[in-house]
């Protein structure tokens, strides 16, 4: 990465527009040209493409990499065997340019608002902010369409951003907005109603609206029954991939209707999250196949024993690579039922699901374990047994992200972790957390000692008591490759974090986590800019850093305290 530049040396990622008071530095007419292009095709990533190059040439050149990769991104598959590596770098640029680069503060009339500043970068896609959003709080009646429709269409002048979020609105709003032609320049819409409104009517009104025809993406946060669903099911989106609707609502029949829509069996993502109830899971296992669908979202949700076999026997998902069940109940035999599933999943979120005792052989015997390359069993208090039956997995030689935080660690873990030649292509490590049995510094010093992941760019620790020797293992060259180091509630002492901060090995660092450690003095070599020069996080709460230190530390922004 190039050194972080100071305010005043780099200008703002956007021009001004005709219609927009986005303030810029940049005057050079090829900026300009090449702004105006991503604008008028913004679902094309040539001009996006150029402009990355650009932004290389003119000392730009983490811009120009994010705008690179999050392209590269939106055309991404969880099959794809650079995913992880992907997925990895957009989110150390967007934390490293949330600190050094900050974007400008676009602002717009009619309540209408996109995220600025140090969060232009939070949320993106291909580059450039993903949404812009409409809170309807206190603006009332169709007065407030008219104005937003207004805005939006500014908005469309200046920025490449297409999708529109709308928030507590009425129903009368959403058939005055619907009116408006703007729309039909929208890719992706989520609409969010005020309370005790009509679901079904909306879904109606969404379904007949003509100005929607071209629509990729569509997110209702409302409920709505079966009425509702028929009327979906009929509207014209040929072009729809992504739906994640309101679930608590939807009954078998409402799931049936939705599959007489070529647009739902051909959806790429569907977000069945937060309450689809257990019969309308069973019917969705039933369907006939989604040949493209390759990402479900089932987060927050509570299905039965047999629901989940009629998952692991049904044929409707021939391409589901992403199942993330966070938050879902999978504490009796749910999930040896999900473990007998044979479609060939690459990524699978199972973080605060009450998994059972024995989930660990299971999950190393589970047909898709060698597929695998991203698994989060974080926060499922995991006895150490099963934590070691994970990390001796021999199957997980394409696993790339692992994480156990808070499950149980002991010794033995450890030294699976490092004798298991099938994980030494790991990206990501997350093993802190508080349940631990037997574990000393002298355990860690000897897991660090061991540990042969060359290609390790995350390590999370936190929590567990490593101590001085074990944290001097760092300085050692072959932990060259981390940028996101997390040792917060380690013990550490100063001397160890001095040396720590100071090695030559970690000068790659953009996220280091020293909270909560009774440091004084071990930071203090970082308020020389010169010391982990590409860092962008530094947490140093909860010490016992003097004043006079501080005041050093402040003068950098990537420094917290």
């Amino acid at each position: 990465m190039n050194r972080a530049r100071g305010p005043s040396a780099r200008s703002s990622v956007y021009s001004p527009g005709p219609a927009s008071n986005i303030s810029s530095a940049m005057t050079d007419p090829d900026h300009d040209a090449l702004l105006r292009a991503i604008v008028r095709h913004a679902d094309d990533d040539t001009p996006r493409l150029v402009y990355a190059d650009w932004l290389e040439e003119n000392g730009r050149g983490e811009e120009g990499e994010f705008v690179r990769v999050q392209c590269r991104l939106a055309s991404a598959e969880p099959d794809d065997p650079e995913y992880p590596a992907l997925t990895d770098r957009e989110e150390e640029l967007r934390t490293w340019l949330g600190t050094h680069a900050p974007g400008p503060r676009p602002t717009f009339p009619g309540g209408l608002s996109v995220e600025g500043g140090n969060r232009w970068w939070t949320y993106t896609y291909r580059g450039f902010p993903r949404f812009l959003e409409f809170d309807g709080y206190e603006r009332y009646g169709a007065k407030a369409m008219r104005a937003l429709a207004s805005a939006v269409e500014r908005a469309f002048d200046v920025l490449p951003t297409r999708w529109l979020v709308v928030r507590y609105i009425t129903l009368a709003q959403l058939r005055a907005l619907l009116k408006y032609p703007v729309l039909a320049g929208l890719s992706h819409l989520t609409v969010q109603l005020s309370a005790t409104e009509d679901g079904d009517g909306a879904a109606r009104l969404l379904a007949g609206c003509r100005h929607l025809r071209h629509l990729r993406g569509l997110s209702l946060a409302f409920g709505f029954g079966e009425a509702g669903c028929a009327a979906l099911a009929a509207a014209p989106w040929g072009g729809l991939e992504w739906f994640s609707p309101t679930c608590h609502e939807i009954t078998p029949a409402g799931v049936r209707a939705l599959s007489g829509a070529e647009w739902f069996r051909n959806a790429r993502e569907l977000r069945l999250n937060h309450g689809l109830p257990d019969g309308s899971f069973d019917a969705l296992a039933r369907l006939p196949a989604f040949p493209r669908l390759h990402s479900l979202d089932l987060t927050q949700t509570a299905f039965s024993e047999p629901a989940w076999q009629t998952f692991a026997r049904s044929r409707a998902f021939p391409a589901l690579g992403r199942l993330q069940l966070s938050y879902s109940e999978l504490s009796g035999g749910q999930f040896d039922a999900l473990a007998a599933c044979t479609s060939g999943l690459r990524v699978l979120g199972l973080r605060s699901c009450g998994l059972p005792p024995g989930t660990g052989a299971a999950l190393a015997a589970a047909p898709w374990a060698a597929a695998l390359r991203s698994l989060d069993l974080s926060n499922n208090g995991l006895p150490a047994a099963d934590v070691k039956a994970i990390a001796s997995c021999r199957a997980f030689g394409e696993l790339r992200h692992l994480r156990l935080s808070n499950n149980t660690l002991a010794p033995t873990v450890l030294s699976a972790l490092t004798a298991n030649p099938a994980l030494r292509g790991l990206r990501e490590l997350h093993l802190d957390g508080y349940t631990a049995t037997g574990l000393t510094p002298a355990h860690f010093e000897r897991f660090l000692t061991k540990l042969d992941m060359p290609d390790l760019r995350y390590l999370e620790l936190s929590g567990r008591p490593l101590g001085a020797r074990a944290t001097r293992r760092f300085t050692d060259p072959k932990f060259a490759s981390l940028t996101r180091l997390h040792l917060n509630d380690c013990k550490l002492s100063d001397a160890a974090v001095k040396a720590l901060v100071t090695a030559p090995a970690l000068r790659n660092l953009l996220t280091l986590g020293l909270d909560n450690n009774k440091l004084t003095t071990g930071p203090e070599p970082l308020a020389d800019r010169a010391v982990l020069p590409k860092l962008a996080a530094c947490g140093l709460s909860s010490n016992a850093i003097s004043a006079a230190t501080k005041r050093k530390l402040r003068r950098r922004p990537d420094v917290r305290l």
